[in-house]
């Protein structure tokens, strides 16, 4: 779903400390759903999601401004994007 662009430039100020923060926790070699969502956890964003897929840990949670910040972990990457919730009302797809 569509975000107006308010609530994504106030969401995308967390993208930056917040993959620092993946970043650290990928560099550590401490990349796991509990790891990344306490890094979630500490940013203060609600309705966090986080599921491990083919090696990678994927995460999703609701922006303060509304909409979601969401990406992904691996080994050698971490990606944090900001955008519109999915149909489902939530920030990560089901599996």
């Amino acid at each position: 779903m569509g975000l107006d662009d308010d609530a994504r430039d106030e969401n995308a100020e967390l993208v930056a400390p917040l993959t620092a923060a993946l970043e650290a926790l990928r560099a550590s070699g401490n990349v796991s759903v509990d790891a990344v969502q306490g890094v979630l956890q500490t940013a203060e964003l609600a309705n966090v999601q986080v599921r491990e897929d083919y090696g990678r840990v994927l995460f999703g949670a609701s922006g303060p401004a509304g909409g979601c910040l969401f990406g992904e972990v691996a080994a050698g990457s971490v990606s944090v994007e900001v955008g519109g919730f999915i149909l489902d009302g939530g920030c990560l797809p089901m599996q």
